[in-house]
């Protein structure tokens, strides 16, 4: 039986732990699937509105600290090639932030 993995995700001030069937899924489907994902009442775990405030279309990224501190943001594509969590060495039980970016228009 393999490990479970799970990383804590944490936006604004809630942090939600959230269990990963495959950490070696694209970082833009895990991001979708946050979305979409809800409690145990039915209520989404993350309010991520596809605009801000002032109505500009927003991005959604995850970003962590590397073993330095540094901020760090998990682009979920480098190039062509599709990255996932493993790429960014997140291991199991690590906070991850969600990030929101808005798009230049």
């Amino acid at each position: 039986m393999a490990e479970e993995f799970y990383v804590r995700i944490r936006y604004k001030n809630k942090t939600v732990k959230y269990k990963l069937d495959d950490p070696n899924k694209n970082l833009g489907l895990l991001m979708d699937n946050l979305k979409m994902s809800r409690d145990k009442d039915g209520n989404p775990h993350f309010d991520l509105p596809n605009v801000d405030s002032d109505g500009v279309i927003v991005e959604y990224f995850f970003g962590k600290k590397d073993e330095n501190g540094n901020d760090i943001i998990l682009h979920p594509k480098i190039g062509k090639t599709e990255q996932c969590l493993r790429d960014y060495n997140v291991k199991t039980g690590e906070t991850l932030d969600v990030i929101m970016d808005p798009v230049a228009g």
